[in-house]
C-alpha cells in the first residue's frame, strides 16, 4: 500500500513538473510570436505608406509626375529653384 501511494505521488509530481515546463515553453513561444507579429505589422504599415504614395503619384498629371521624377530620382532642377547644399568643413 505504501509503495503504491509513493509511486502515485511520484507520478503526480512528474506530471505536474512536465505540465509546468510545457506551459513555460508555450509562454516563451507566445512572446516570440507576438514580437514577430509586431515586426510584421511594422512592415505592413511601411508597405501601406508606399502604396499610398504610389497611388498619389498615379493621380498626378503626366507633366507633374515627370517633373517630380526628374527632381527626386535624376537630381535635375528648374532654373528658378533655390538649391541648398550642406556646408562642408
Amino acid at each position: 500500500m505504501k509503495k503504491s501511494k509513493f509511486f502515485i505521488r511520484i507520478a503526480l509530481v512528474s506530471a505536474t513538473a512536465f505540465l509546468l515546463i510545457y506551459i513555460i515553453s508555450l509562454q516563451v513561444q507566445i512572446r516570440s510570436l507576438k514580437k514577430e507579429r509586431d515586426e510584421l505589422n511594422e512592415v505592413v504599415e511601411s508597405y501601406k505608406t508606399s502604396i499610398a504614395e504610389m497611388e498619389h503619384e498615379l493621380l498626378l498629371p503626366k507633366e507633374d509626375y515627370i517633373e517630380k521624377y526628374a527632381r527626386e530620382v535624376l537630381g535635375y532642377y528648374k532654373y528658378s529653384d533655390l538649391i541648398f547644399q550642406k556646408k562642408t568643413n
